[in-house]
């Protein structure tokens, strides 16, 4: 069986899951950036999915959904224990439908952010962060759409840790997170946690643990591909990092939704620079 597209959900869901979290992971997530330092980030994303996980949580095909997006960030300290950033999206989106393949482009959204140092001791950070994601022109109701005209609201506590191990380090973080949705789908809760070493040179690698639960009932509508009406979602995610002698540093990595119902199935790869000041 061959399920109709649910583009929009999808363009909401999948893209989001790598670039969303992207940041954090290079900054330790916990942690809060100096007074005055500003870092820019400009990752990049490919996103395809033509399975989905149905509501018994069984894969079913899809028709081909692709997405690229392109969602520079900037992360500003305004003091040392509170940062700001914002992040537009930018996306090109391409699905398959009855009529043949749809495709747009355009600025979808942009998220804005605080992160809330509440406690530190040596190498532990515990931290609160808000964010708002704000439409920009989501053309929702285009066959190919770029996301979903609505804000949402989220909150996260979020913990980590550095300890040395040899010559390198070992970082870790934990994160709970509630989104409120003022439109559908339903509300999520998350919990996210990466595992991160240091071998002691330029390199850095990180496994991550992505997982969001839909908080309403399911409606056993066998057509909800990929975000609702409430709907689960587990993802494992491989990054490596690699320092440049500048303070520069290049990020790449991939994705994949290996368990969920009503939720495509994205296999995602990505990269990014990051400039520090």
């Amino acid at each position: 069986m061959i399920l109709k597209p649910a583009s929009r959900n999808l363009a909401c869901s999948a893209g989001a899951l790598i670039l969303g979290v992207l940041p954090q992971l290079v900054q330790a997530a916990a942690w809060t950036r100096p007074q005055g330092d500003l870092l820019i980030l400009f990752p990049m994303s490919y996103t395809v999915a033509d399975e989905a996980f149905d509501e018994n949580g069984d894969r079913v095909d899809r028709r081909r959904f692709e997405m690229v997006e392109f969602s520079p960030l900037l992360e500003y300290g305004i003091t040392d224990s509170l940062t700001g950033g914002l992040q537009p999206k930018y996306r090109h989106v391409s699905v398959d439908t009855l009529n043949g393949k749809e495709s747009n482009s355009g600025l979808a959204e942009t998220d804005l952010f605080l992160r809330q140092r509440l406690w530190q001791r040596d190498q532990a950070a515990f931290s609160i962060q808000g964010l708002v994601k704000v439409p920009i022109s989501p053309d929702e109701e285009d066959p190919a759409a770029l996301g979903r005209d609505q804000v949402d609201l989220d909150i996260k506590l979020l913990y980590g840790n550095r300890h040395g191990a040899g010559r390198g380090t070992i970082f870790y973080n934990g994160e709970l997170g509630y989104r409120k949705r003022f439109e559908g789908p339903d509300d999520e809760i998350m919990a996210n946690a990466f595992l991160g070493w240091t071998p002691g040179g330029p390199w850095s690698f990180i496994l991550r643990s992505a997982n969001t639960f839909g908080v309403g009932n399911e409606d056993g509508n066998s057509e909800v591909l990929t975000a609702g009406p409430s709907f689960t979602r587990h993802d494992v995610q491989f990054m490596a990092i690699y320092r440049l002698p500048n303070s520069m540093a290049i990020v790449g990595g991939v994705s994949n939704t290996y368990a969920g119902e009503n939720v495509g199935v994205g296999n995602t790869g990505f990269m990014a620079l990051t400039l520090p000041f």
